[in-house]
């Protein structure tokens, strides 16, 4: 389980129940903390996934321990068209990513080789975003 106290001690910001890890800022911190300072290891992210509420994106980073059998899901609501990558802390995540960079257009900085891995290079904006224009794409698909 969880040191929850432990975590509302470092990060008394957030909000911590029985599904998952609600954290406004400073995300990069908090999912480094439970990889390496709580008493279970999340030593593994498994995905992670975004979701456009138009006012803001939520990113929800899926991690598990491989000691413990366990998962937590940590989210935040992004409201730039940036933040923290977790490349240094989980290998795994580049390539989540470059899809959520591909088809949501969030920079994922310190993550230095970002790049589209569905759309063609020369694909203007991002499909997966509620604002998203929808034109004639077999232009696009025939350059």
């Amino acid at each position: 389980m969880i040191n929850t106290d432990l975590l509302k001690e470092y990060y008394p910001e957030i909000f911590v129940n029985d599904d998952y890890i609600y954290v406004e800022k400073d995300i990069y911190d908090v999912i480094s903390f439970l990889k390496t300072r709580n008493i279970i290891c999340f030593d593994m992210l498994t995905e992670i996934i975004a979701t456009d509420y138009r006012q803001f994106i939520q990113l929800c980073y899926n991690l598990y321990s491989t000691e413990s059998n366990e998962f937590v899901k940590v989210i935040t609501n992004v409201t730039t068209n940036s933040i923290k990558s977790v490349v240094s802390l989980y290998k795994s995540a580049h390539f989540d990513e470059c899809e959520i960079f591909d088809l949501f257009g969030i920079k994922f900085e310190g993550n230095d080789k970002l790049k589209r891995l569905y759309m063609p290079e020369t694909w203007q904006g991002h499909p997966l975003l509620k604002s998203y224009v929808q034109n004639d794409e077999r232009l696009v698909w025939n350059d």
